[in-house]
């Protein structure tokens, strides 16, 4: 596989001796200690990165407007997103976040760059929870649907430090989603506290 021929590549690359002690661990990282069979998802944890995160899938009917299709979006949107902050590529979210939704693009960025110098996180990943009745059509395209977004607490490994995010307020916390359907799509545009001005 091509990866491990990275792995041999950058060991040898860095002088050491290959055949006598050492091994992928001095550059690579596994969460679960070790490198997970093709196909088998391994969470992230102290000890490296997820592995084998399944890409997501848009559901059919997501870009239909109608409270159906918003909730399969908002879905694939969680989804998206927790497929970035496990793998530092969010390929799949950027398309469904609207240019006023700074604060997921900033989250994006933010992630990307830790992990191309080496960081990862794990936890971090989101659900999304609607309230019943709470869909609402703000005209021309703009509509609400007031809910949770719960966030599990999160790690971040860089360098040897880790760092805890203590999310468990989210599990309270009332929130909008602001979602705009344009151009036949579905596109997030923010998240709001309920109470917030």
């Amino acid at each position: 596989s091509s990866s491990s021929a990275a792995s041999s590549a950058s060991v040898s690359a860095g002088g050491a001796d290959t055949s006598e002690g050492a091994t992928a661990e001095a550059t690579e990282r596994f969460s679960g200690g070790s490198k997970a069979p093709e196909g088998e998802y391994r969470a992230a944890d102290e000890q490296g990165p997820a592995q084998n995160v399944p890409k997501p899938e848009a559901p059919a009917g997501m870009n239909v407007e109608s409270d159906e299709g918003l909730e399969k979006f908002l879905g694939y949107w969680a989804e998206s997103v927790n497929y970035g902050t496990q793998t530092g590529d969010f390929t799949y979210a950027l398309p469904l976040v609207g240019e006023a939704h700074e604060a997921d693009i900033e989250y994006f960025a933010w992630t990307e760059n830790l992990y191309s110098h080496g960081g990862w996180k794990a936890g971090g990943l989101r659900s999304v929870v609607l309230g019943d009745g709470l869909f609402v059509n703000q005209g021309n395209g703009n509509y609400t649907w007031g809910g949770n977004l719960i966030v599990q607490d999160s790690y971040t490994y860089h360098g040897g430090e880790m760092s805890f995010v203590d999310n468990s307020a989210s599990e309270t916390e009332g929130i909008y989603f602001e979602v705009e359907y344009r151009e036949s799509k579905w596109v997030m545009n923010g998240i709001e506290l309920v109470g917030a001005n």
